[in-house]
C-alpha cells in the first residue's frame, strides 16, 4: 500500500471519528439544554421574583451544528413599553472540536459553543434602531467537557431617544460561568466608556467606567449568596431646575451568607469624593449589616411585593399597602431577633475626618402577636442591646456646616466657616456640659451602650459611666436645650 494511500486512510479515518463524534455530541446537547432550561427557569422563579422565564420554541439539529430558537417572557407591568416576551437565537456548533474555531485558528473543544442573538421583529426593533442597525446583544457561550457554560456576552453602543428622555451607553461586556448544576455563578462586567439617561428630560443621570464582579454559590437550603461589588469611576446627576451632585470613584460592595438557616446582608458604600453645586464635601464610607435574616419572612415578603403589580398608575393607590408589607417585614424579622449595624460610617473633607458606629439587636418573639414596630411598646420591650461610637473633630462639624451653608444659602466660603466656626463650637459644649461626650484637643469622643439585661439602675453607660434611661433622657435633654447637666 502507497504511503499515498495510507495518509488517504488516516484522513478518511480522522474525518468519519470527527463526524461521529460531532453527530455524538450533538444528538446530546439538546438533552443538556432542555436540562439548563429547565434548572434555569427554576433559578429565574426563585431569584428574579417571576419576572423572567424562558421555553423552547425550535430546535434544528444537523450533524456538525444545530439552530435553536427561545422565547424570554418578561413581566413588568410597572413598564408597560417593555415587551412582555423576546425570542433569542442560537447557532451552535458541536464539539468535540468546533470547526468554525478551527478556521479562525483557535482550537476550542468542549461538548458545544454558540453565538446568541436577539430575533430582529417588531418587539426588539426599537433596540436595533439604538444600536444603529447592529446586533444589539450578542452572547458567545461554550459547554465544556464538564458540562459548565463558559459566556462572554455583549451589549452594543446604543442610543435611544424617546417622548420624555433618552439614553446613550458605549458598549458593555458581561463574562459568566455557570456549572452544569447551575449551582456556582461567577461574573465579571466592564464598561470602559459612558452610559447616560434623561429621565423625563428633567434629571440627566451620567456614568463613567463601570466595572464590577459577583460571584454566588447555591446553599444546601437553595438559596443563592456571595459577594458582589461595583465600581464607577464618575457619576452625576445634574436636574434641569436643581444643584448638580457629582460623585468621583464611586463603590459599592455587597456579600450575602446564610448562617444556622438566616441570611446576613453586608453593604458598603464608599464615595471617593463628593461634590455639591461644586462644594467639596469629603469623602464618605458606610458599611451596614443586616444579621440574622429569617429567610422565609423574607421569601414571603418577596412573593407579597410581587404580586402588588405596582404601575406607575396605581403607585399612590398602593401607598398604605406598601407601608403594611415593610411594616409587616420588620416587625416579623425584629421577633427573629434581627441585628442592625453601621460599622463603620466614616466622614473625611480636606482638614478633618470623623466615624461613627452603631448596632442594635432586637428580639421580640415574646411580644403580643398583632402588634408591629408601628407600636412604640413592641418595639421598645424587643430591643436588647444598643451601642454607639462617634469619634469626629469639631473641625469636621465646620466643613460639613460650610458646605451645607454654601449649597443651601448660597453664602460665600468666608462667611459660611464662620458660621461652621460656631456651630462646632456649640456642638463641642453641648457634648462636654451635657455629659454625652468628652472633647480633647478638638475631637469629640462619645460611647454609649444600652443592656436590657441590666439592673434598671445600670442599662446605659456613657463614656464608662452606669446610669438609667430616665438619666440619659435627662442628658438628652440638657444637650438638646443647651444646658449644662
Amino acid at each position: 500500500m502507497s504511503k499515498g494511500a495510507i495518509v488517504a486512510g488516516v484522513i478518511i479515518a480522522a474525518g468519519a471519528v470527527w463526524t461521529g463524534s460531532s453527530w455524538y455530541l450533538g444528538s446530546q446537547i439538546q438533552e443538556r439544554l432542555d436540562d439548563y432550561l429547565v434548572k434555569t427557569n427554576d433559578y429565574l422563579k426563585k431569584e428574579g421574583e417571576g419576572r423572567f422565564s424562558m421555553e423552547a420554541v425550535s430546535y434544528d439539529k444537523g450533524v456538525f451544528s444545530s439552530d435553536a430558537v427561545y422565547k424570554v417572557k418578561l413581566n413588568f407591568p410597572e413598564a408597560p413599553k417593555v415587551p412582555s416576551e423576546v425570542l433569542l437565537k442560537s447557532h451552535i456548533n458541536h464539539g468535540p472540536i468546533v470547526l468554525s474555531a478551527l478556521l479562525r485558528g483557535e482550537f476550542v473543544t468542549g461538548y458545544a459553543t454558540a453565538v446568541t442573538t436577539l430575533v430582529n421583529d417588531d418587539k426588539t426593533k426599537p433596540l436595533y434602531d439604538a444600536a444603529g442597525g447592529k446586533e444589539p446583544y450578542v452572547q458567545n457561550d461554550r459547554i465544556d467537557f464538564s458540562g459548565n457554560v463558559h459566556s462572554v456576552a455583549t451589549l452594543a453602543a446604543l442610543d435611544a431617544k424617546f417622548s420624555k428622555g433618552s439614553f446613550k451607553s458605549e458598549p458593555m461586556t458581561f463574562t459568566t460561568r455557570t456549572d452544569k448544576d447551575l449551582s456556582k455563578f461567577d461574573l465579571t462586567f466592564d464598561m470602559p466608556g459612558a452610559i447616560q439617561f434623561d429621565v423625563a428630560n428633567n434629571v440627566v443621570f451620567s456614568m463613567n467606567k463601570i466595572t464590577g464582579q459577583a460571584s454566588s454559590s447555591k446553599t444546601a437550603s437553595g438559596l443563592y449568596v456571595g459577594p458582589g461589588e461595583m465600581t464607577i469611576s464618575q457619576f452625576d446627576i445634574k436636574p434641569a431646575k436643581d444643584k448638580p451632585v457629582s460623585i468621583s470613584n464611586f463603590k459599592v460592595d455587597a456579600k450575602t451568607e446564610e448562617v444556622d438557616n438566616f441570611l446576613n446582608i453586608h453593604v458598603g458604600y464608599d464615595l471617593g469624593k463628593l461634590l455639591v453645586n461644586n462644594v467639596d464635601f469629603g469623602a464618605i464610607k458606610l458599611n451596614l449589616a443586616f444579621d440574622h435574616l429569617d429567610r422565609q419572612v423574607v421569601e414571603k415578603f418577596k412573593e407579597q411585593a410581587s404580586s402588588l403589580n405596582i404601575t406607575p398608575e396605581n403607585a399612590q393607590q398602593n401607598g398604605e399597602q406598601i407601608e403594611k408589607l415593610y411594616a409587616e417585614l420588620f416587625s416579623d424579622l425584629v421577633r427573629h431577633k434581627l441585628q442592625v449595624s453601621v460599622s463603620p460610617f466614616t466622614w473625611k473633607t480636606a482638614s478633618a475626618e470623623g466615624s461613627l458606629e452603631a448596632s442594635a439587636h432586637f428580639d421580640g418573639a415574646s411580644q403580643p402577636e398583632g402588634q408591629t414596630v408601628e407600636d412604640n411598646q413592641f418595639l421598645t420591650e424587643s430591643l436588647k442591646k444598643v451601642t454607639f461610637g462617634l469619634k469626629a473633630d469639631t473641625a469636621l462639624v465646620r466643613d460639613v456646616v460650610s458646605a451645607v451653608t454654601q449649597v443651601s444659602g448660597g453664602a460665600d466660603k468666608e462667611t459660611a466657616d464662620k458660621q461652621g466656626d460656631e456651630l462646632a463650637t456649640m456642638a463641642g459644649f453641648m457634648a462636654q456640659g451635657s455629659g454625652l461626650g468628652k472633647i480633647e484637643n478638638g475631637v469629640i469622643n462619645s460611647t454609649i451602650a444600652y443592656d436590657s439585661a441590666a439592673k434598671p439602675e445600670e442599662q446605659i453607660t456613657v463614656n464608662g459611666e452606669k446610669m438609667s434611661v430616665q438619666e440619659l433622657a435627662g442628658k438628652v435633654g440638657s444637650a438638646a436645650s443647651g444646658a449644662p447637666h
